[in-house]
């Protein structure tokens, strides 16, 4: 017997035994068995002694443990260092000698911004070279990205100030060579 038409007579049969008591979808004691709750809940969590109506109490709520949180860490910023004010930094894959978790802890403490893609970033983290895609895309930015090391963060923290990025540079772009390093390539001829 086909699909179809198994269908078909299964359908004839539920259908010509709708007023039978033998018929489960019409004759189910189901609604009796069952337990029935009523709710006025609109799917959105009421806490903090919130009701469903008060927006504007949820928005002052808000506002208020943002502030505590900012002060939270602003006080830790004030006691910590704020070397790494006003970066803002991606790791990309493997970091030698550490993991991205005690990484990310360490930048934040420091004031940095950890982000979790590289738009926006001033600097990405890693210990290997990008590939060839990711390089060629940032040395053609328009916004220098500095892709260094990890060792760049820590020894500026030890250092107790914001180190040059040069030393820990993965990339190094065209432009970051010196005067004397461009006369000493082999590509350059003297004219006399």
């Amino acid at each position: 017997m086909s699909v179809l038409r198994f269908h078909t007579l299964l359908g004839y049969l539920l259908l010509n035994t709708l007023p039978h008591e033998s018929n489960p979808l019409t004759h189910s004691d189901l609604y009796e068995r069952s337990d029935h709750v009523v709710s006025l809940s609109t799917g959105h969590q009421v806490a903090d002694g919130r009701t469903p109506g008060s927006h504007p109490d949820y928005i002052q709520l808000r506002g208020k443990k943002l502030e505590v949180q900012r002060q939270v860490s602003a006080d830790v910023k004030n006691d910590g260092s704020r070397i790494l004010r006003n970066t803002r930094i991606y790791i990309n894959g493997f970091l030698a000698d550490t993991t991205d978790i005690e990484m990310k802890r360490i930048i934040t403490q420091a004031g940095g911004q950890v982000l979790m893609t590289p738009s926006g970033a001033t600097h990405i983290l890693t210990s290997q070279g990008l590939s060839g895609s990711k390089t060629h895309k940032l040395l053609t930015s328009k916004k220098p990205v500095h892709v260094v090391k990890p060792e760049w963060v820590t020894d500026s923290i030890d250092a107790g100030k914001r180190l040059s990025e040069r030393p820990y540079n993965i990339i190094k772009s065209q432009g970051s060579g010196t005067l004397a390093s461009l006369w000493a390539e082999p590509n350059h001829k003297r004219t006399s």
